[in-house]
């Protein structure tokens, strides 16, 4: 019977993302634009839609059953100003958790939905950063960063298998060497996996999943391996540390849950 309320539920949901998305495009960012202040205001004022709107969204898959959402030693939004924020990426709706808990990040968007004629109007206006290349990503993240704004990255680039070892492009590495910034892990792990890669909307387990993010201390960044390196060496070694950081991490995550 669960099963039954929660296939209608992420439809509904999906449905919800693409309708709302649409009409906020259309209607509610003219209406913001008419607000006062530039661009930055305008950015401001959409973030906090973008996170409302998330962030009643969890709240109504949660509702019918389809996970439990918990956090463990998640920060304070005020305290991620200037940081980069490295999350895993088990399922689909990482992204929507992630911003409906923690208001005013600065993303990475994928560049069909930049150039999308709808959906590219929100994203440019929130002020996300557009996918449009490793080089570009990197200059608009460096400078975000240099702006105080809580950068989050999925350092593996894409939805990933949590039964496999975590590998790293790297984008976060040499985002890392040039900002030096404050680096904190974010783990997000669902049991069992929820719209994860490869799954489709309605492929949905019976019972609700366990949704954890789970922020760990702020990495200590071995620079004395590093200073001297050529830029490529270092930054390779530096993705090699922060892989088996993440899955040391993620292993005695699941060592202490059993």
């Amino acid at each position: 019977m669960r099963r039954i309320i929660k296939i209608p539920a992420s439809a509904v949901g999906f449905t919800a993302l693409g309708v709302g998305g649409i009409l906020f495009s259309l209607l509610g960012l003219p209406l913001l634009r008419l607000g006062p202040g530039g661009p930055a205001a305008l950015q401001r004022r959409t973030r906090w839609v973008i996170h409302r709107f998330f962030k009643g969204m969890v709240w109504f898959l949660s509702t019918a059953g389809l996970f439990r959402l918990r956090t463990e030693r998640l920060p304070e939004r005020r305290a991620l100003d200037g940081t980069l924020i490295l999350a895993t990426h088990p399922g689909y709706l990482d992204v929507v958790l992630l911003l409906a808990l923690l208001e005013r990040l600065t993303c990475v968007v994928k560049e069909g939905i930049w150039t999308n004629p709808l959906f590219g109007r929100v994203v440019r206006a929130a002020g996300y950063i557009p996918a449009l290349g490793p080089e570009s990503v990197l200059e608009a993240g460096t400078r975000a960063l240099e702006r105080g704004e809580a950068l989050l990255l999925f350092p593996e680039g894409t939805r990933t298998d949590p039964h496999q070892p975590h590998a790293f492009h790297r984008g976060a590495a040499h985002l890392v060497l040039r900002s030096r910034p404050p680096v904190l892990p974010l783990l997000l792990s669902c049991t069992p996996p929820l719209l994860a890669k490869g799954h489709r909307w309605f492929e949905i387990p019976r019972d609700s999943c366990d949704y954890c993010i789970r922020a760990t201390e702020q990495l200590e960044v071995p620079w004395s391996d590093l200073e001297g390196l050529p830029v490529p060496l270092a930054a390779r070694k530096l993705t090699r540390w922060l892989e088996g950081r993440f899955n040391q991490e993620t292993t005695h995550a699941g060592h202490h849950a059993d």
